[in-house]
Formats: C-alpha cells, sequence, structure tokens
C-alpha cells in the first residue's frame, strides 16, 4: 500500500483509531476545574468532594450501606499546585513550567508526570481541558523571526 493511499480501515466508521493532537496543541490547551466539585486547601493539600451517583441502584446501594453523599479525595502537594492552576487561564506548558520550576525537574520528568496526572484528573471527570488558541502559519513565522 502506498503511503498517501488510505486502507480499509479509514472506510469503516468505528474502527477507525483516533488521532493524537500534534504536541503543540496539547501544551496550548487550558485544564480547568469541574465547577460541581467542592474543594478547599488546608495546609498545603488540596480537599476535593465528588458526589456520589444518582440514581435508581446507586441510591439503594448508598442507603443499604450508609455511604456518605460525597467522596472525599486528597490531593498531595503536587497534584495540589497542578489543580489550583487548572482554573482555565493558565496552558498546560504554563503548568509544565510551574512544576519544573518548583520541585527541581528536568522538562521531560516534569513533561510525564503532569501529562499523567491532567490525563488521570481527565479520566475521572475532574477537569475538561479547552483547546488553546489556534495560530496561523503566519504567527509562527513571526515568532520564528
Amino acid at each position: 500500500m502506498k503511503a498517501g493511499s488510505r486502507g480499509i480501515w479509514d472506510f469503516i466508521p468505528l474502527a477507525r483509531g483516533k488521532r493524537r493532537p500534534a504536541r503543540e496543541d496539547v501544551l496550548a490547551s487550558r485544564p480547568e476545574r469541574n465547577s460541581f466539585l467542592r474543594w478547599y486547601k488546608e495546609e498545603g493539600e488540596v480537599n476535593l468532594f465528588v458526589p456520589r451517583k444518582k440514581g435508581r441502584f446507586g441510591d439503594l446501594v448508598g442507603r443499604l450501606f450508609r455511604l456518605p453523599d460525597e467522596k472525599q479525595v486528597v490531593l498531595d502537594r503536587v497534584g495540589s499546585g497542578v489543580w489550583e492552576l487548572c482554573d482555565g487561564l493558565h496552558s498546560v506548558e504554563n503548568i509544565l513550567d510551574f512544576i519544573q520550576r518548583r520541585h527541581k525537574l528536568s522538562r521531560r520528568e516534569a513533561e510525564v508526570s503532569v501529562s499523567a496526572y491532567l490525563k488521570i484528573l481527565a479520566e475521572r471527570r475532574f477537569i475538561a481541558v479547552k483547546q488553546g488558541e489556534q495560530k496561523t502559519k503566519k504567527c509562527r513565522r513571526k515568532e520564528k523571526s
């Protein structure tokens, strides 16, 4: 098959692989906290309160086992620093720079740890990641000059 040709899997809607975003797009994206979560900071650590899922089954299990309406999640100091910067104003690159300087990590170590942590927060729906500003080719050329 030629490099530019399309394979059979491109024509089957559910079989297409997810395309990974470009590195620049990921670094420009802006994580934002879920507004439905209550949280506060105490002694350098952030405490999150995650509401229990509602529904027939969830309510039945909650009453049966006397579960609280919220689950508490305590973030460590590094996680708390990342959480506080997930305000929709700071980009992933800003968060990386902050973690790198604060904890004296190499750029690669900071990228790996922060990206893994943001992925976990997003999977648990604690944060949402907004697309960053997309720069045109002219803007990129001017920055390089």
